[in-house]
């Protein structure tokens, strides 16, 4: 293995253990069973030596890294029936627009047409 893409590698996995102590936070079990994972994972792939393998590992270990930063959420039972979640502000994303396949439109002009669609339909309901 070259010596930029054992950099690359590390990189990877030093990466995945941050977010895993970002997302995981407080949260002693899961800390140390999302450690355990990702070790037994690369351990697991430490002797392949053909580098495009390699490559194709490295970029499943980022895709890995980015959903468990931007979807796993923690939630806390605070009382029975209650709970708290902890977001991160990786996991918080802007509402993006419906793109209507027909419509090329964007912007107001889109907004305008859905909202246009959406009183028409709910005066039809009633």
């Amino acid at each position: 293995m070259g010596d930029c893409l054992r950099r690359e590698v590390l990189r990877v996995f030093k990466k995945l253990h941050r977010t895993r102590l970002k997302t995981f936070e407080g949260d002693e079990h899961a800390l140390q069973v999302v450690r355990k994972k990702i070790n037994d994972e690369y351990r697991k792939y430490k002797n392949v030596t053909n580098q495009a393998a390699i490559e194709e590992l490295n970029k499943f270990a980022q895709e890995v890294e980015y959903e468990v930063r931007t979807t796993v959420i923690q939630v806390v039972e605070t009382a029975p029936g209650k709970v708290a979640l902890r977001l991160t502000p990786d996991v918080l994303v802007d509402n993006v627009l419906y793109k209507d396949q027909e419509n090329n439109n964007t912007g107001k002009e889109n907004r305008a047409q859905t909202c246009e669609k959406y009183t028409t339909l709910k005066n039809t309901k009633q």
